[in-house]
């Protein structure tokens, strides 16, 4: 397909999708943002928090890896060939799967139980009581390896059906969870140990809830698992020789997290009083707002479309499929990164002021939040250019790119922290995420797909003027606004709500600014977004 044949006003059928995904991750994202404001107040920086945020970043990184990452991605391929045969086939090959991974995590939990966990404490130093406080968590929060990794199962079936919504109540639920020990339990609870003990009992429970409602909803779908464990059925090897390097690739990545943890542990223990931990925990949080809405959606909506494409032998739709993908994202995206470099104090104030949490925590996150904000859209076109090679059950590729990727952040990071302290941690995976979209890009040739790259940077020359738009409009915000507003028409007010004012007005009006300069121009995905806001398909 030539790269001028495209209309302007076209768009696919992923990108519309995605919006309707979007909205239920926005959901999830909003909740998750009150969760962190609790957190924020309840445990602040100290050493409680930093424990916690050591204990769930283990089982998290496998969380992330398997229900979110390659484990749904590597199976939803085979479920659609088994699909394509017939129901009762999909159905048998789902049983055997989830009954052979239920006996690889019952194995793997019980040798983190037995025999790794006694060993965390050399890994992440500082005092016996932290030590000691880490292995306790830890042990109970690696049960979510169990409940999210079965989920992430049922959730792909759904998804393979184009069905969005259960699936993306899935951390919903879990979100509710924290909530309700938040709000239900805390204020009968002084001791600060004691409530987080709480806490990860609930996260728990809240794991449960996500597994049974998505099992529910696949079995009123008709597409109910036959249990059977066959390890010798096809499927079996097919979907493990694909998730293995597909999980080595997601690993590089999730380890690079957990390497981050250990180096800002250090960075910590020679710091004392820094917070580094935690700081980079909850800027990353941030981040992950709106990587989550868009990127993820995005990624999980292009999936079964290129599949489908990839079925009915129509190879040609594929590159259009993912420029249009791409260029919803970067505009989306864009205006994220830039919102939350510029107005980065604010959103920390705004979001976890209170409590144990004081300006001089803000100050600690503030310039790790930057670094992470600049790289928000290479983050989001990194899941969408993944669940590409996916659809061609190329895991291999992104498995060797993702390993340099690793490899860079790691050295960046240890060669800047003498200079940047935690921020280096930061600036180094914005740079790493950069590298990573680059060569997945560069490497779709391998597959006969050609971005077309001048339609790419045309369309983004495009968002060039509602971007510059935005931008001045923030900047003049935090020169002129902020001050009048912080120091007269607010002065009685705390510094929370000092800043959710502000982030109110500012984030409002240059939404507007950038959607009306988006529409004036007439960018296709502004129609799409607008088309949906206001109900309205894009014209053709």
């Amino acid at each position: 397909m030539s790269e001028g044949s495209e209309k302007p006003k076209e768009t696919t059928s992923s990108a519309r999708r995605s919006l309707a995904l979007s909205f239920y991750t926005f959901l999830s994202r909003i909740l998750g943002l009150i969760r962190d404001h609790f957190m924020a107040v309840s445990f602040g920086t100290g050493m409680v928090a930093s424990a916690f945020s050591v204990a769930y970043r283990l089982p998290n990184m496998f969380r992330n890896l398997l229900a979110e990452g390659t484990l749904s991605q590597s199976f939803m391929p085979i479920f659609s060939e088994y699909d394509g045969k017939s129901r009762e086939e999909a159905r048998v090959m789902t049983g055997t799967v989830l009954s052979f991974l239920f006996l690889c995590l019952s194995l793997f939990v019980a040798v983190f139980w037995f025999v790794l966990a006694d060993h965390l404490p050399k890994l992440v130093g500082g005092s016996p009581e932290y030590g000691a406080l880490v292995v306790q968590l830890s042990l109970i929060l690696f049960f979510l390896i169990m409940t999210a990794s079965l989920s992430s199962i049922f959730m792909s079936i759904s998804n393979s059906q184009h069905k969005y919504f259960i699936p993306s109540l899935s951390p919903i639920i879990l979100n509710f969870s924290y909530l309700i020990v938040f709000i239900g339990i805390f204020p009968f609870v002084q001791e600060i140990q004691e409530r987080v003990f709480l806490l990860a009992y609930g996260i728990i429970l809240g794991g449960l809830c996500q597994l049974i409602v998505q099992m529910v909803y696949v079995y009123r779908l008709g597409y109910g698992p036959i249990f059977r464990l066959d390890i010798q059925h096809p499927a079996i090897q097919k979907i493990f020789r694909l998730m293995l390097p597909a999980a080595l690739g997601g690993s590089f990545y999730q380890l690079g997290l957990l390497v981050d943890i250990f180096i800002a542990n250090y960075i910590q223990n020679a710091n004392p009083g820094l917070g580094a931990v935690v700081s980079l925990d909850y800027s990353q949080r941030l981040v992950q707002l709106p990587t989550g809405i868009i990127g993820v959606a995005l990624a999980t909506t292009i999936l079964p479309s290129l599949l489908k494409d990839l079925r009915a032998d129509q190879k040609e739709n594929v590159p259009k499929e993912i420029l249009d993908v791409l260029c919803f994202g970067f505009y989306l995206t864009i205006p994220a990164a830039i919102g939350l470099s510029i107005l980065g104090e604010s959103v920390l104030n705004a979001i976890y002021f209170g409590g144990r949490w004081d300006l001089e925590a803000t100050h600690t996150a503030f310039f790790p939040l930057v670094f992470y904000s600049i790289a928000i859209p290479f983050y989001s076109t990194n899941k969408v250019l993944v669940s590409s090679y996916y659809a061609f059950q190329d895991t291999k590729t992104p498995l060797r790119v993702q390993f340099v990727a690793f490899l860079l952040s790691i050295a960046l990071s240890l060669g800047l922290m003498f200079y940047l302290k935690h921020s280096a941690i930061a600036l180094a995976s914005a740079i790493s995420a950069f590298s990573t979209s680059s060569l997945l890009l560069w490497f779709l040739k391998r597959h006969e797909i050609q971005i077309p790259w001048k339609s790419l940077f045309k369309r983004l020359k495009q968002i060039f003027v509602p971007i510059l738009g935005l931008s001045l409009f923030l900047v003049v915000c935090e020169w002129y606004l902020k001050e009048y507003l912080f120091q007269y028409a607010l002065g009685q007010y705390s510094v929370a709500m000092k800043a959710r004012v502000y982030l109110s007005l500012s984030i409002g009006f240059s939404l507007v600014i950038y959607l009306l300069l988006s529409h004036w121009i007439r960018l296709p995905e502004a129609e799409i977004f607008l088309g949906r806001l206001f109900k309205k398909r894009p014209k053709k």
